[in-house]
């Protein structure tokens, strides 16, 4: 039984529509990672999607590469889609779905840039009767897997999840340090000693957090590689067991989630204001 609706032929889809009213959609971005495929937010929910339309037949929609990437523009290969009309073109797609008969979404979110444009959406979807899930890997790995995800920040299991997905080739293994989203991320400050940077737009003053929107590449150090080639065999294993834990995860909540009946919104008369 086919699930990825890129492969269906338009009476296969009727069918796929007719079965199910949940569908997955994958939607990512492509910035730096270090050594890491500037894919991987992308690559890492595309492939979560297929093996959760494995486990459950549920309609897969194609990927949606390209998101919110205002913070990493500077950086090569950095595509940036402004989040107004990145939330209507989740919108455009949301309400094709929804025509065919879909009333519930769930976003595998592999970039956390692209999370408050989904909450928009949700939102704007729950008006059209329709309820939205959003899951990020990277959130739940921790969770449910702690033994895999030994660090605080996922910079290594991105990797792992990577060399799973396209072998140790797709590592950069260039001599010297990396940047952009690697390593503990380190930073410079840029406005003097008391507002220090930490990571994107965060700042502390005074040990309180403040907020001041600036490019990544404009505060970014180097960290160390960290890498050898006999390192990526085991990253690669430990990234499939990481596919393999989330997929069943995210599987057994899509299950749920189809089961779950949509609230209707009371919309207020003039008596009830």
């Amino acid at each position: 039984m086919k699930y990825r609706l890129w492969d269906m032929s338009w009476r296969e889809a009727e069918e796929a529509f007719e079965r199910s009213e949940t569908a997955v959609l994958p939607v990512g971005t492509l910035h730096a990672h270090g050594p890491t495929p500037i894919s991987i937010d992308a690559s890492s929910v595309e492939k979560l999607a297929d093996e959760v339309g494995k486990r459950t037949g549920m309609l897969v929609a194609p990927l949606v590469a390209y998101g919110e990437n205002d913070k990493m523009m500077n950086y090569p290969g950095s595509i940036a889609i402004q989040p107004s009309h990145l939330e209507n073109f989740y919108m455009d797609i949301c309400r094709s779905l929804n025509r065919n008969g879909i009333k519930k979404i769930i976003f595998l979110n592999g970039h956390g840039g692209n999370r408050e444009t989904l909450l928009r959406t949700g939102r704007r979807l729950n008006e059209l009767g329709m309820l939205t899930a959003i899951l990020e890997w990277w959130i739940i790995g921790p969770k449910i897997m702690p033994n895999l995800f030994p660090n605080p920040d996922v910079y290594m299991e991105e990797l792992a999840v990577a060399i799973a997905i396209g072998g140790g080739g797709v590592v950069d293994l260039k001599d010297g340090g990396y940047k952009g989203e690697w390593g503990t991320n380190p930073t410079r400050n840029v406005f003097g000693e008391k507002l220090k940077s930490v990571r994107f737009n965060d700042f502390t003053y005074e040990g309180a957090k403040i907020l001041v929107p600036v490019d990544a590449w404009d505060i970014d150090l180097e960290a160390p590689p960290e890498l050898q080639k006999r390192d990526l065999e085991p990253l690669g294993k430990r990234g499939q067991q990481i596919i393999d834990g989330l997929a069943d995860f995210i599987a057994s909540f899509a299950r749920d989630f189809e089961t779950v009946i949509i609230p209707r919104t009371k919309k207020l008369s003039s008596g009830d204001e």
